[in-house]
């Protein structure tokens, strides 16, 4: 079993390598042929105007962030959005760092509701699967959105790059992915009590240790479907939540609209909102590799080139970007630091509390 726990995140790293090799691979040929000059000089047309860059991002945490406050009331946990906002910029920039950093943002998400916030673990859990129901409802819902509004835009550039128009077809197909996974959470939130069955099976089985461990597992079983249940028949807080959500996806394609005029592009939701529905297919491939590095910059220098940005415009484009996400990474990074410290005085036992040590070895 160590050698298989050992051997998991070695081939995690390997495959991200793999991903982030091809992509660098794949960006040069993007960007071949670009003047440097004239692209450091897009981007520092910017001037004044670049702390604009990261307005976009703050409403889209927020917005996350409001989501979250709304599932945590369904729990009977008020929770300020002052007090979750930290917590999900730090969250997210460990999800922009880490390879799959999905995983380890939602257990640093659980342990800073727990450490900060008095969310227990076992509450923020289920907070973290209801956040992935909403998120995918709303994802599916953008796509479909964005694969109507730019599906001139996208059939245009498949024709360019493919000779036929399959790019904007498999754009809004590509909504399906999302909403599925969506159905396949809300299974979980239907009051039926699945872990508590789950558990009273494994009870019966003819091994006395997995017999015991079902046993004492059985009520906090019974507790989370309790909070499942609970979200579940919260419609309007659930329907509320799922229009926070879809608010941040939004704001995506505000953020690339916004970038785009920036470096001296047009100002164009269409246009922008397009692009992101357009590189949603590249994002999946690259979930492996931190911040989608490399894979998501290569296509969003294809895609722009294609959709009619001059080349400098859009290598512009992509160091502006990265440059906004590396100022928000150090912010979370920061924020990760101080919401670290104990937030009481240690215990008298000098035991560190479980939600303390996961923060640790998040950070």
């Amino acid at each position: 079993m160590k050698l298989v726990r050992r051997r998991v995140p070695a081939v995690r790293t390997a495959s991200a390598a793999v991903v982030v090799v091809l992509a660098v691979v794949l960006l040069r040929r993007a960007l071949a042929g670009i003047d440097p000059g004239a692209t450091l000089h897009a981007v520092a047309e910017t001037g004044r105007w670049a702390p604009v860059a990261l307005v976009p991002f703050a409403v889209m945490t927020a917005l996350d962030a409001n989501g979250m406050r709304i599932l945590l009331g369904t729990l009977g946990r008020p929770v300020p959005l002052g007090r979750l906002l930290p917590i999900r910029i730090a969250a997210e920039a460990l999800h922009m760092t880490a390879p799959a950093g999905f995983v380890v943002a939602d257990s640093a998400t659980a342990a800073l509701l727990d450490a900060r916030c008095g969310v227990p673990l076992g509450e923020g859990a289920v907070l973290a699967v209801a956040r992935k129901w909403l998120v995918m409802r709303a994802h599916g819902t953008y796509i479909t959105l964005g694969a109507l509004c730019g599906s001139s835009m996208l059939a245009g550039v498949s024709v360019r790059l493919l000779g036929n128009r399959s790019l904007a077809w498999a754009v809004g197909a590509s909504a399906l992915a999302p909403f599925g996974l969506s159905v396949v959470f809300g299974t979980q939130f239907h009051g039926k009590a699945s872990l508590e069955r789950l558990y009273c099976a494994l009870g019966k089985v003819p091994w006395p240790s997995i017999r015991a461990w079902a046993q004492r597992s059985r009520g906090s079983a019974a507790r989370v479907d309790g909070h499942l249940s609970r979200i579940g028949a919260a419609r309007s807080a659930t329907w509320l939540a799922t229009a926070s959500f879809l608010g941040a996806w939004l704001f995506e394609a505000a953020e690339t609209c916004l970038l785009v005029r920036l470096v001296g592009g047009p100002l164009d939701f269409g246009f922008a909102i397009a692009v992101e529905v357009g590189i949603s297919l590249v994002r999946s491939v690259a979930n492996v590799a931190p911040a989608g590095l490399g894979v998501q910059d290569a296509g969003y220098a294809l895609l722009l080139q294609a959709m009619g940005l001059p080349g400098q415009t859009s290598a512009a484009f992509v160091l502006v970007k990265r440059g906004k996400e590396i100022v928000w990474i150090c912010a979370g990074y920061v924020l990760l630091a101080i919401m670290r410290r104990p937030s009481a005085a240690p215990m008298a036992s000098g035991t560190e509390p479980m939600s303390a040590r996961l923060v640790r070895r998040a950070a």
